[in-house]
Order: C-alpha cells, then sequence, then structure tokens
C-alpha cells in the first residue's frame, strides 16, 4: 500500500493540509481495515515523509521510504 504525503511541483504541494492526527487515523485504516502489513510512504517533504514514517513503524508497519525530490536539481 501506498501512502502519499504529498509531492511538491511548481513550489505546490499535491496535498496543501498535513495534520499528523489524520495521517496517524489513516495509516492505522490501512494496517487495520486493508489488513496491511506493510506501507511505502510517497511525498517531497522530508519532515512530512519523516513524520508518516515514524506513525507506520509506531503501528508496527514495515516502512518502504521513497522521497520524491522531483524539483531538486541534480547536484542536489
Amino acid at each position: 500500500m501506498t501512502y502519499d504525503t504529498g509531492l511538491v511541483v511548481h513550489g505546490r504541494t499535491s496535498r496543501e493540509h498535513f495534520d499528523p492526527a489524520v495521517v496517524r487515523r489513516e495509516l492505522a485504516v490501512i494496517r487495520d481495515d486493508l489488513h496491511c502489513d506493510a506501507v511505502q510512504i510517497i511525498g517531497g517533504d522530508p519532515e512530512r515523509l519523516e513524520l508518516a514514517a515514524g506513525a507506520a513503524a509506531a503501528l508496527g508497519l514495515e516502512v518502504w521510504f521513497s522521497p520524491y525530490p522531483l524539483e531538486l536539481d541534480a547536484e542536489r
């Protein structure tokens, strides 16, 4: 299962609102209702990625950490 924290394109994020309580609730749904034991965390904001990955790990989910730095140049 993939969890999108928001991709950054042209300086704007695809997920405008990012509430840690909502993130935890959505990840619990992935674990409890969808019966997943792993989640791929994607997004362009490192702080959001870290928060979501930490919440998923705290729920006992295996975490696949997948940053999408769409707006970084090759040097960064």
